[in-house]
């Protein structure tokens, strides 16, 4: 369809109708159309409110059948998405079809809606409130946030090179033992004694038969490592794994410990909080912006309305909401300031 077509559809509308929408004005505001003039009405967002807040991202399918109002098709779904097929890949009349049905069940679903609504006036007043700020958020989601990725890379560098020093530092006196600072188990047998089981491939001949024949053959060969008690587990730390204690960060924080005991845990605090900087930001978010496609080191992250059962704001994909101090910095203003 012409893009003047669905603009001039959109001049004459007062209400725009549909589930998850701010999916669809997104596409809207891609193929530049104008949609300001209008009201939105959020079938997911009112479902959410409806069901007292307790269920996370209703779906169009579980809402219409909930409502008795049928179902979707499934064909696009199990034909094609499920078999590895593109969207783009799948016939028109299919496409077609499916949307007109998708299209249908989301009327029936409003039209359900506005008469649950009629017994909640409140809860109406607060749904049409939170479909204004539906437009906010789109706006935010769209416009996103610059990032430095440039000094994101130069920043996981340093930390790349202190997580190295940090984790050779650590495994002074335990040379030889495959220590995994990265699990919470023998993170445990390194803090409060115990066994880490190292399990190694060891060729063991080749295949003189079947498929595989003439390839090595291998045997999995389980090593054993006693580790010491370097210090005794919190009262209440125990795990549901027998032989295993807490190692988060509230309780080594906690842990009352001699001086070279103490320079351990404040070392394996400090590789973790290397480690998130590492993956969740100057590595994890590079990524992310390079999988998304979005141009410009832009941060295009989810504001969600349908997810917390106290009604409050979250961000995902990155959560935007908790960055950390430092990382703040590479969050840069359109007008070349940082914030």
């Amino acid at each position: 369809m012409d893009r003047s077509i669905i603009q001039n559809e959109v001049n004459n509308t007062k209400l725009l109708v549909g589930f998850n929408i701010k999916f669809d004005l997104h596409w809207l505001r891609k193929y530049e159309i104008d949609f300001s003039s209008c009201a939105v009405w959020d079938c997911q967002l009112a479902a959410f409110l409806l069901a007292g807040q307790s269920t996370p991202y209703p779906s169009l399918d579980g809402v219409s059948d909930l409502y008795g109002l049928g179902r979707k098709l499934d064909v696009v779904s199990v034909e094609y998405w499920d078999k590895g097929i593109d969207t783009d890949c799948i016939p028109q009349e299919v496409l077609y079809e499916y949307l007109e049905q998708d299209l249908l069940l989301t009327e029936r679903v409003y039209h359900h809606q506005l008469k649950l609504f009629e017994s909640e006036p409140q809860l109406y007043k607060l749904f049409k409130l939170q479909c204004q700020d539906l437009l906010v958020l789109q706006e935010m989601e769209y416009n996103g946030m610059l990032f430095d990725v440039k000094t994101a890379n130069e920043q996981a560098v340093v930390e790349e090179t202190r997580l190295k020093e940090i984790e050779t530092e650590l495994q002074e006196g335990y040379e030889g033992i495959p220590i995994n600072f990265q699990s919470r188990d023998h993170l445990s047998c390194y803090l409060y004694g115990g066994t880490i089981v190292d399990e190694a491939r060891m060729p063991v001949g080749v295949y003189k038969t079947g498929a595989k024949v003439g390839l090595p053959r291998y045997k999995i060969v389980e090593y054993k490592y006693e580790l010491p008690q370097l210090i005794k587990p919190p009262k209440g730390s125990e795990l549901k794994k027998d032989g295993y204690y807490a190692t988060d960060e509230g309780t080594l924080r906690s842990i009352s410990a001699s001086k070279q005991a103490r320079h351990k845990l404040d070392l394996i605090l400090e590789r973790s909080k290397s480690s998130k900087l590492i993956g969740t930001y100057y590595r994890g978010i590079p990524e992310l912006i390079e999988t998304m496609d979005w141009p410009d080191g832009t941060l295009h992250g989810n504001f969600n309305q349908c997810v917390a059962s106290t009604g409050r704001l979250s961000s995902s994909r990155p959560n935007l909401q908790n960055f950390a101090g430092s990382v703040d910095k590479l969050l840069v203003s359109r007008y070349g300031q940082s914030l």
